[in-house]
């Protein structure tokens, strides 16, 4: 597991600050700055612009237009919405590359979490707002490409004389083109500044930056976008979000779709060069700064996973619906996974046309216990994430009024709000922990370990380089392995021999930009090193269940083979293989008979001519075993001579009348008489098994005569026979003559049960019948067992 640790070289009134700042995990504050942008769809009349906000105790909200001395207060109760509608004169423009009068100053006398709503014809659209002391001075545009209206955003001033550079990535409909720098004063705090592209066109990845790092609130979007276009959704709605501080974003998202009859669109844009973007595990593009990939998601019920090797943002564009369908467009801002809440505080209102609304969370399939809805654990309602793995997701359908999630995990989670009706959708983000992504980042063969929080899995003898990144200066590094200092080089390559688990840990001094702090950070993470394995098998089969297929590898005969794969861990496993193939036997008996002989009976088998019958059996290594007899007639003017014998099998080879016997055969000889006729010998010889026999049952059956069923290595009767038994069957009764089981002597036992149920203790009597060799006589056994518990 990575961890991390900072702490602060510098005055103690700053580190009192930075504290204070590392101990946000919501977005809930007492002071935030709010714009409203062009709304193509809005018609003219009240309630189209309003706030609202959730408290867990009673406060007094108040709105303020510093430049027009306009302002309202609410008061806002901990179990109902609080909503306040602003006046379209003060807070709606559809003003382009000019200082407006549009910005306001939103304060409560306790902590709130805050939300916009603009309505349109039927359109509604949300977003969550950011407390002034979570703003940052540099930003990055995004928004959905326009053919129709403007793809915007507006920026607002927090303090006076407040410089903004606006770097273009996108024509704007005053003119400038892609590429130029904007600079812009705003000389109030409230003061806005509104700007819009060309049609068609896109400001996405247009950066905006206050200088002297004076915060600033961006908000951006489009005044109706049709999504994917105009041409394949004819319906239109204003889309628009809080701008997220670059410094707060991330490399790992998880983004839910928004369950509209269509699927979603998902946009990523880069803040760095070489950014590699990779969606549920498959690298599909690298961007350069301020370049956006943009993709459609497979259905309207995916979850997809990305990671960026750089920083980048996120966000869905819910699809249009020619107009008169369920949904319509609305932007949802992803957080990153590291700006993970641990507890937020949530309205939901009923607006017009929609009929539902559903709260997503996102946390560690460890964490899910942790999770609170309404106070109310929500465990159960998590399914994991397949292409995301150690991750769940649940989706709850919620109704209107005040809500809260909590979690106690340090992990916490991402949570999204979303709702459809008729012809309008929305869907926002429920806030950020806002932590301050900018520091240093530990990197494993290039890769950030921000996206491997449960640690690397390399091989015995793998090298692996470990280096730290930073859009900052660095001054010192010093590398710990298992805790002990390793090196002070800038990198580190280091090759794991032994198998096990490792701790590596860079010490970092750096200095952030525009910051003369020295600033003290330990990035760590976790190495498991697996062996490479070896195995060995060895196995056997017969002819006729060739071919032999091994892991996909097909064999015909005897072998011995190496095999190499790659184990779940990326590691080499190897495989020795050794095949050997037992043969099918194959034997041929002749004979010779008169053919006045015919139809001939010879081993069983009925001849009616000259000819040859093959049987087939199954040997002792369940080859097949082909035997062939094949009778030949002569004709026959003399009478032919039979000779049988019968001798001991052990006997074998045996030498009869100057002939060999092998097995079990029959010989013809032919001679010739005197008066040139035939004169044939038949000679047969059969084997028997010879054994002597035995004269006692105790020589070759042995019987215990108790048993413990449940209680040791004694727990089943069977009995133990020599080798000269070819079979027996073992029967139970109970003392007084009921029968209890029967099973096979050879190869099975008896557990003490009888039909499932355990029998009593006591005493049971056993027949055995058992055959000697290849005997027809059966012979019985009879005793008594004592079953004990």
């Amino acid at each position: 597991m990575k961890t991390r640790k900072r702490t602060y070289l510098t005055l103690l009134f700053i580190v009192l600050v930075s504290c204070a700042m590392a101990q946000n995990t919501n977005t809930m504050g007492t002071d935030f700055w709010v714009a409203f942008m062009d709304n193509i769809d809005t018609v003219p009349r009240s309630q189209c612009l309003s706030i609202f906000a959730a408290s867990e105790r009673t406060c007094t909200l108040t709105i303020t237009n510093p430049n027009t001395g306009w302002s309202q207060s609410m008061t806002v109760s901990p179990n109902s919405n609080n909503r306040l509608f602003v006046p379209l004169a003060q807070g709606y423009t559809t003003a382009s590359a000019q200082v407006t009068n549009t910005g306001f100053h939103v304060y409560s006398s306790d902590t709130v979490s805050l939300y916009t709503i603009t309505l349109g014809n039927p359109s509604v659209e949300y977003t969550c707002v950011l407390p002034t002391p979570m703003l940052g001075s540099d930003y990055m545009i995004q928004s959905f490409p326009a053919d129709r209206y403007s793809s915007e955003f507006t920026i607002v001033a927090t303090e006076d004389n407040t410089v903004v550079d606006i770097v273009l990535n996108g024509n704007t409909d005053n003119g400038h083109t892609s590429g130029q720098t904007i600079t812009v004063t705003l000389p109030l705090a409230g003061k806005a500044y509104p700007l819009k592209s060309a049609v068609p066109g896109d400001l996405s990845g247009t950066r905006v930056t206050a200088r002297n790092n004076k915060k600033i609130a961006v908000f951006h979007g489009d005044a109706c976008a049709y999504i994917p276009d105009w041409n394949t959704g004819r319906s239109c709605d204003h889309v628009v979000e809080q701008a997220i501080p670059t410094q707060y974003w991330g490399r790992e998202f998880i983004v839910p779709a928004s369950h509209s009859p269509r699927a979603d669109y998902v946009r990523v844009t880069a803040l760095d060069d070489n950014c590699a973007v990779t969606l549920n595990g498959n690298t599909v593009t690298i961007l350069a700064t301020g370049r956006t990939y943009q993709y459609t998601m497979s259905s309207n019920s995916t979850i997809d996973y990305i990671q960026t090797s750089m920083p980048a943002l996120v966000n869905v564009y819910f699809p249009s619906t020619d107009g008169h369908g369920y949904g319509d467009p609305s932007m949802l801002t992803i957080a990153p996974i590291e700006q993970s809440l641990s507890y937020c505080r949530y309205p939901i209102i009923t607006t017009s046309n929609i009929y539902e609304h559903y709260t997503h969370i996102i946390c560690r399939s460890s964490a899910t216990g942790s999770i609170y809805v309404d106070g109310t654990n929500r465990a159960s309602s998590f399914t994991s994430i397949s292409n995301a793995p150690g991750y769940s997701y649940a989706r709850l359908n919620m109704l209107e009024g005040i809500h809260s999630i909590a979690s106690s995990d340090t992990n916490g989670y991402i949570a999204y709000i979303t709702g459809s009706g008729s012809r309008v959708s929305y869907g926002y983000c429920l806030g950020y922990a806002c932590k301050d992504l900018r520091a240093p980042s530990l990197l494993a063969d290039g890769v950030n370990t921000d996206l491997t929080p449960d640690g690397l899995d390399r091989c015995a003898d793998d090298t692996v380089r470990f280096s730290v990144i930073s859009p900052d200066s660095i001054i010192y590094v010093r590398w710990l392995l298992n805790g002990a200092t390793y090196s002070t080089n800038w990198s580190l390559n280091h090759c794991f021999h032994d198998t096990g688990t490792f701790s590596v840990c860079a010490l970092v001094n750096f200095m952030m930009a525009d910051d003369p702090t020295i600033y003290r950070d330990t990035f760590c993470t976790t190495v498991r090193v697996h062996p490479q394995r070896q195995s060995y098998i060895d196995d056997t089969c017969v002819e006729n269940q060739l071919p032999y297929i091994l892991r996909s590898h097909r064999y015909l005969t005897d072998t011995i083979d190496t095999l190499r794969y790659t184990t779940v861990h990326g590691c080499d496993s190897t495989v020795y293989f050794t095949l050997k193939v037992w043969r099918n036997d194959s034997i041929r008996f002749d004979t010779v008979v008169c053919d006045t002989l015919l139809p001939f009976t010879w081993h069983g088998l009925s001849f009616p001519r000259d000819t040859s019958i093959t049987l087939r059996f199954t040997n002792q290594h369940k080859a097949d075993s082909i035997i062939t007899y094949t009778l030949d007639t002569v004709t026959c003017r003399l009478i032919i001579t039979y000779c049988d014998t019968i001798v001991c099998d052990t006997l074998l080879p045996y030498d009869w009348h100057g002939v060999t016997f092998l097995t079990d055969s029959t010989v013809t000889m032919r001679y010739n008489a005197m008066d040139n006729s035939d004169s044939l010998v038949v000679y047969a010889l059969y084997t028997t098994e010879c054994r002597p026999p035995l004269p006692d049952d105790s020589l070759y059956i042995w019987v215990p005569n108790v048993f413990t069923p449940g209680r040791d290595e004694n727990n089943r009767f069977r009995i133990f026979c020599s080798d000269v038994v070819t079979e027996a069957t073992v029967a139970i009764y109970q003392h007084w003559g009921d029968f209890v089981t029967r099973f096979d002597g050879l190869t099975e036992s008896w557990d003490g049960t009888f039909k499932g149920a355990p029998c009593q203790q006591g005493t049971y009597v056993y027949l055995i019948s058992y055959r000697i060799g290849n005997s027809r006589k059966m012979n019985n056994m009879f005793g008594s067992v004592t079953l004990l518990r």
